[in-house]
């Protein structure tokens, strides 16, 4: 080759062109991988928040139960609901412990 001619373009062109087909692809997986992780986060958020009110209502529905039941008007109520309470702080800590064990993996 001469000093005054050119390379041929067909390499680079070629090699810029597979990196225009294949930006967008990876734009789309990354895209598509951020939802998914953000769904998943969102479903757990809503799960653990779904049982901790769930857990008051039982301690709580519990207490009343047993309140109309013995004649004593607030205190299995509100030990219920302490209890409940109690119970979905408790699994929110658990669950909180999983994720931590799932991301450090």
């Amino acid at each position: 080759m001469k000093p005054d001619e050119k390379p041929s373009g067909d390499g680079l062109d070629d090699l810029k062109s597979r990196i225009d087909v294949a930006r967008p692809k990876l734009t789309e997986e990354r895209i598509s991988t951020a939802k998914q992780i953000a769904n998943r986060t969102a479903s757990e958020a809503f799960g653990v928040a779904f049982s901790f009110v769930i857990c008051i209502l039982i301690g709580t529905v519990g207490g009343f139960v047993l309140d109309k039941a013995l004649g004593t008007k607030p205190l299995f109520f509100m030990v219920g609901f302490f209890a409940g309470f109690a119970l979905g702080v408790w699994y929110m800590i658990f669950k909180a412990r999983q994720v931590a064990q799932r991301e450090e993996e």
